[in-house]
């Protein structure tokens, strides 16, 4: 099941579609996520988006206390998704992909006279 901006509760709409789109950059398989798999990816978008609202903190780069001086990283730099949140999206995203039959599909092209010499055919039933 897809998930959509309204799937983040409590957070901006417009915030949550910029986050979506960069979670589905980040794990492309995301829309087709279910069950537990799917829960566990809008719990870290969820954080990702509570980390957003709050980046204040977060851009401070140094501070000082008298004269009150504070210095800011530039935003461009800083993404909302921490290495912890893409490698997460990224290992549901696989775990989903391997249990939903991400086997081959059809048979494998017959075998040359060469290959039949050192990997004979088996026998189908």
């Amino acid at each position: 099941m897809t998930i959509i901006p309204e799937d983040l509760t409590g957070v901006d709409v417009g915030l949550a579609r910029r986050i979506i789109s960069t979670a589905r950059s980040i794990a492309p398989s995301l829309h087709s996520l279910d069950g537990e798999d799917r829960e566990d990816a809008l719990a870290i978008l969820v954080g990702v988006a509570a980390e957003a609202e709050a980046r204040g903190a977060r851009f401070v780069a140094s501070q000082a206390v008298g004269s009150g001086s504070m210095s800011y990283t530039q935003a461009s730099s800083l993404s909302w998704f921490t290495d912890d949140d893409r490698d997460g999206l990224r290992a549901i995203c696989l775990s989903a992909s391997m249990l939903g039959g991400g086997h081959p599909v059809g048979r494998f092209p017959k075998a040359t006279k060469v290959f039949k010499q050192v990997w004979p055919e088996e026998e189908e039933e």
